[in-house]
């Protein structure tokens, strides 16, 4: 005997097949993970009761050591900074130099590069000290100058200019252009 299904039928019957075997086959499970023997937990002496406890190696030692180096905005600090090429930290050592002696209170904090230079040449003895304190660095890295030559260097500096642009111009110095 022949049974004709239409086109749907046979779809339906198909998918209650389906429906059918996923219902019924059992789970698929995880592939079974070795179990590691437990070792026995290491045997804890009790402390003697009677016992002298050492603290004097356990004791922290305070830290008292002061700074050795050189005095931030010092023509020292300026001079080893120059001398080893750190030329945007010793300008701004050289500028807390400068302003130094017109406001004390001042650290290194408040110069950045971004500063104007004007902020930090606010009198006659802080453009000296700054001449000073340029001169003396550039002595450090280049070898001596003539009173020439350093003042073609301050005349190229811009004197309303950033920090940074002094710094620029100073990295161009040193490299002899």
């Amino acid at each position: 005997m022949h049974v004709t299904l239409s086109k749907g039928q046979r779809l339906l019957l198909i998918a209650t097949g389906l429906l059918v075997t996923a219902c019924s086959q059992k789970p698929a499970t995880a592939p079974v993970k070795p179990v590691a023997k437990a070792e026995p937990a290491p045997v804890v002496s009790r402390p003697d009761p009677n016992a002298k406890v050492q603290t004097e190696a356990v004791e922290r030692f305070s830290f008292d050591e002061q700074y050795q180096g050189p005095a931030e905005g010092s023509l020292a600090s300026a001079k080893a900074l120059f001398a080893r090429g750190y030329v945007d930290s010793a300008l701004r050592e050289t500028m807390l130099g400068a302003v130094h002696n017109d406001y004390p209170m001042l650290g290194l904090r408040d110069v950045r590069l971004t500063d104007p230079v004007a902020r930090f040449l606010t009198s006659g003895r802080a453009i000296s000290t700054a001449q000073q304190y340029l001169r003396t660095g550039l002595e450090a890295r280049m070898g001596a100058m003539s009173d020439d030559r350093f003042q073609q260097i301050w005349q190229s500096l811009p004197q309303n200019g950033q920090v940074r642009h002094w710094s620029a111009r100073i990295k161009q110095v040193m490299a002899g252009r």
